[in-house]
C-alpha cells in the first residue's frame, strides 16, 4: 500500500481507491462470466425474441471477459494513474454494455441495470464531473438505441419513457454514490490523522518513559506484565531487554507487596490514598542474588478490569543523591566557615609573632613554635577548602617548560625550606605545557608536597619529568621512592576528604584533580610495579591542540 497522501491535487490517489478499483475490477469479471453463460441458461426463454442476436451477443461477451481478466491484473498501483485505468475501464464497460444491449434486444431485454456498475465506479474513482459525464453518456446511448429502432420499425414497441428514466436514474446513481464516497473518504482520513496523532503520542510517550532513571511497570488485572521500561527491568533483575517479564527475579516481590494478583482485589474499594501509597520492596535482582531495596507506588486508582501502572524508585539510588546534596551543602558550609576563619587567624599569628619576639625562655619559644605551626596548619586548610569553591574558568596557555618547572620548583622550595637537592628536574620534550599557569602551579606544590611528604631524605628521590610517553604524548610526571598508595586506598585517591595522613586534609589531590579536568587534561597514578625502581608516580596528561601536534 503507498502512504497515504495529504489533500491537494498533487497528491497520490488515496489507498481505499485502489482497494475500490481492484473491487471494480473482480466485480468485472464475474459480471463478464454470467454474460457468457446468459445464453446457455436462458436459451429456453429467448430463442424466439425478436432482436436477440446471440452469435453477437456471446462473442462480446468473450471479449468483454478478456478485457476484464487484463484490468484485473492491472488494477494495482504501478506502471499505471489511477484515473487512466478507471477512465479506461469505464469507457470499456460503457461500450461493451451498449453492444451487448444492443444484441440482446434493447432496453426491453432486461440488461440495462448493468450500467449502474461502470458508473458508480465512476462516482466513486473519479468525481462527479466525470461521473456525470459518464451518467450523460449512458442515457445519451439508450435514448439513441431506442430511437433507432423506432426509425426501424415505428410500429413495433418502443421504450422512451423508460430509456428517459434509466438516465434519470443513473444520473441520481452516481450523484448520490459521488457523495458517499467523498463523505467516507474524509472520515477516513479523518481517522488516519487521529490515527497518526496517536501513534506519535505513543512514539514520544515510551521515548519518555524509556529515559526515565526511574522504573515504570504496568500490570494487567491478573498481575502479568503488560509493559516494563528499561529502569524498571535494571531494578527488578533484568540482564537483557529480551528477557520475558517471567524471569524478572523481583517481579514476584513487587507483586506481592502490592498485592496485585489479583489486581481486582486491590480494585476501588479503598480510598485514592491507599492505592498510591509507597510500598517498600526487598528485591534479591543482582546478577549474585544480591539485595536491592526498592520504593514501588502505584499511580491512582485501579478500577476493575484496569491495568496498573506502578512507578519504581531505586532507594539506594536515592540516597546517594541525598548524600550528593549534603556533601553539597557541606561544601558550602565549610567554604563560609573557612573564610571567617581566616581574620581572626590572622590576627593570632600577628599576636603570636609579636609575642615571640620578647620571649626569652626556650620553653615559651617553643610554645610559640606550636601556634605558628597550627596556624599555618588550619591556613592550608583554608586556602585548600577555599580553593575548590572559589576555582574559576581556566585560561590555557602554551608554557614553556624549560623555565616553567624550575621555577615553580624554586618558589616551592624557597616557601617550604626544604632541601632543594631532594627533588631531580628532567626536561626530554621541547613540547610546550598546555596549561593554565596559575592551575599548573598549584597542581605541581600539591604533588610535590604529597611526594616530598612519603619519599626518603636521599637525593634526587623525587623526580619531575617532562618527557613524551610510549605513544609519543608529553607527559608530565612526578614520581617518588615512597611506599606508594596501597591497593585498598587507590580506589578513593582523588575523593574529597580522604587521607591517610593523621595531619593530612584530603583536599589536595581533588583540587589536583578539578584543575587538570578545567584544562582538558588528565591525572592518573601509577603504582610502582608498573615503574622500577621508582615506587610511584602521578602521570599528568596535558590537552593536546591540533595546532601544537606538529611542533
Amino acid at each position: 500500500m503507498p502512504p497515504v497522501p495529504p489533500d491537494g491535487q498533487d497528491a497520490q490517489p488515496w489507498p481505499a481507491y485502489w482497494r475500490s478499483l481492484r473491487y471494480f475490477a473482480l466485480t468485472r469479471l464475474a459480471v463478464a462470466a454470467v454474460l457468457i453463460a446468459y445464453v446457455p441458461l436462458m436459451r429456453g426463454s429467448i430463442a424466439f425474441q425478436d432482436g436477440f442476436d446471440a452469435r453477437r451477443f456471446l462473442a462480446v461477451a468473450v471479449c468483454y471477459l478478456a478485457a476484464a481478466v487484463l484490468f484485473a491484473l492491472v488494477s494495482r498501483p504501478g506502471r499505471f494513474a489511477l484515473q487512466t485505468l478507471a477512465i479506461a475501464q469505464v469507457s470499456i464497460d460503457l461500450v461493451a454494455l451498449a453492444l451487448l444491449l444492443h444484441a440482446s434486444g434493447g432496453l426491453l431485454g432486461g440488461l440495462a441495470v448493468l450500467l449502474i456498475l461502470p458508473n458508480a465506479g465512476a462516482a466513486i474513482l473519479l468525481g462527479a464531473r466525470m461521473a456525470v459525464f459518464f451518467a450523460a453518456v449512458s442515457a445519451i446511448g439508450l435514448l439513441a438505441d431506442t430511437a433507432w429502432r423506432w426509425l426501424k420499425d415505428p410500429g413495433g414497441d418502443v421504450a422512451f419513457v423508460q430509456s428517459g428514466l434509466v438516465g434519470a436514474a443513473l444520473l441520481a446513481t452516481v450523484l448520490i454514490v459521488n457523495r458517499l464516497a467523498a463523505r467516507l473518504e474524509a472520515q477516513e482520513r479523518l481517522a488516519w490523522r487521529r490515527g497518526e496523532d496517536v501513534r506519535r503520542q505513543l512514539a514520544v510517550t515510551q521515548a519518555v518513559i524509556g529515559a526515565l532513571q526511574d522504573g515504570v511497570v504496568v500490570l494487567g488485572e491478573d498481575g502479568a506484565l503488560r509493559a516494563i521500561n528499561r529502569s524498571a527491568r535494571a531494578m527488578l533483575g533484568g540482564a537483557s531487554e529480551e528477557q520475558a517479564g517471567a524471569q524478572l527475579p523481583g517481579l514476584l516481590s513487587l507483586q506481592a507487596a502490592l498485592s496485585v494478583r489479583p489486581l481486582s482485589q486491590a480494585g476501588v474499594t479503598g480510598a485514592e490514598e491507599a492505592a498510591t501509597e509507597a510500598v517498600e520492596v526487598t528485591v534479591f535482582a543482582g546478577p549474585d542474588g544480591a539485595e536491592r531495596r526498592i520504593r514501588a507506588r502505584r499511580l491512582g486508582a485501579t478500577p476493575t478490569g484496569a491495568d496498573a501502572v506502578i512507578v519504581l524508585e531505586d532507594l539506594g539510588r536515592l540516597e546517594q543523591r541525598a548524600q550528593q546534596l549534603k556533601l553539597a551543602s557541606m561544601g558550602r558550609l565549610s567554604a563560609s566557615i573557612s573564610h571567617e576563619i581566616r581574620n581572626p587567624l590572622a590576627a593570632i599569628r600577628h599576636a603570636n609573632g609579636l609575642l615571640a619576639e620578647r620571649l626569652n625562655d626556650g620553653g615559651l619559644r617553643r610554645l610559640a613554635t606550636i601556634v605558628e605551626d597550627n596556624c599555618l596548619r588550619i591556613n592550608r586548610i583554608v586556602e585548600d577548602v577555599l580553593s575548590i569553591t572559589r576555582r574559576g574558568g581556566a585560561t590555557p596557555e602554551p608554557l614553556v617548560a624549560e623555565s616553567f618547572l624550575p621555577a615553580t620548583i624554586g618558589e616551592y622550595f624557597a616557601q617550604a625550606g626544604a632541601d632543594l637537592r631532594r627533588i631531580d628536574c628532567r626536561i626530554d620534550s621541547a613540547a610546550p605545557i598546555w596549561f593554565d599557569a596559575g592551575n599548573l602551579r598549584q597542581v605541581l606544590l600539591n604533588l610535590l608536597t604529597n611526594a616530598l611528604r612519603h619519599a626518603s631524605g636521599a637525593p634526587g628521590a623525587v623526580r619531575i619529568e617532562w618527557h613524551e610517553d610510549a605513544t609519543g604524548r608529553p607527559v608530565l610526571t612526578i614520581s617518588d621512592d615512597g611506599p606508594g598508595v596501597s591497593a585498598a586506598a587507590r580506589a578513593h585517591l582523588f575523593e574529597p576528604f580522604f587521607t591517610t595522613e593523621a595531619r593530612g586534609t584530603g583536599l589536595g589531590l581533588h583540587l589536583t584533580r578539578e584543575l587538570c579536568n578545567a584544562n582538558g587534561a588528565a591525572i592518573r597514578y601509577r603504582p610502582a610495579g608498573d615503574n622500577p625502581p621508582v615506587r610511584s608516580a602521578f602521570i599528568v596528561e596535558p590537552q593536546r591542540l591540533p595546532a601544537l601536534t606538529d611542533r
